[in-house]
């Protein structure tokens, strides 16, 4: 685990500091509440023969707030 983080980072205590946050994760996911419903496998969308005859449009919402929003409007064709 440590040749993971250390491969791309580094600073003084690095060891100690992800050896710290290994040995609380357990506890972390265990205490953690869900609030959220979980969600069914993604469907894959028949290809369509002619472009832009139908849409589909899915709204990602309860992200964090950046400049006053919090969502986003995803359109596939």
């Amino acid at each position: 685990m440590m040749e993971l983080v250390t491969k791309n980072y580094w600073w003084p205590g690095i060891i100690r500091d992800v050896e710290k946050y290994i040995k609380g994760y357990n506890m972390c996911q265990q205490m953690k509440n869900r609030t959220e419903v979980l969600v069914e496998k993604l469907k894959l969308s028949e290809v369509l023969k002619r472009l832009w005859m139908h849409l589909i449009v899915d709204l990602i919402t309860k992200l964090p707030v950046v400049a006053g929003k919090n969502t986003i409007l995803a359109v596939c064709n």
